[in-house]
């Protein structure tokens, strides 16, 4: 089964995406600190990993920038959604050659669930 780990302090800021990824069977877990996620993806166990990971932008311990690349160093496969405000060309120089999949706004709607359910299936992470 896949995983996707949420990052944030407030779970009503990805209710909708939950909800579209509950749709996929997708397993779904909560983590509030970055810290917290990097202990969670240290003790999967073997053979197993988390496949997405969506994050705030600004986290109470680290931001979204040191976290990923504290995942991809970890987990060179898991996908990284960020939340944001950055311009399109901003968001895109800023995290160049990290392997963010997407920006999402601060508070995603069902929009936002569909354009990365699209995402999603374009890189075949979902059927």
């Amino acid at each position: 089964m896949k995983q996707a780990v949420f990052v944030s302090r407030d779970e009503a800021q990805f209710k909708e995406l939950e909800q579209m990824l509950g749709q996929h069977s997708i397993e779904i877990k909560w983590c509030a600190t970055g810290k917290e996620l990097l202990s969670l993806m240290t003790n999967t166990p073997k053979g197993q990993w988390i496949d997405l990971v969506i994050m705030e932008e600004e986290l109470p311990d680290m931001n979204a920038k040191a976290l990923v690349e504290a995942v991809t160093a970890q987990s060179p496969m898991t996908n990284c959604a960020i939340t944001g405000t950055m311009d399109k060309k901003q968001f895109h120089d800023f995290y160049e050659g990290y392997g963010v999949l997407m920006q999402l706004p601060v508070q995603p709607g069902q929009e936002d669930a569909a354009n990365l359910e699209n995402q999603l299936k374009k890189i075949r992470f979902l059927g």
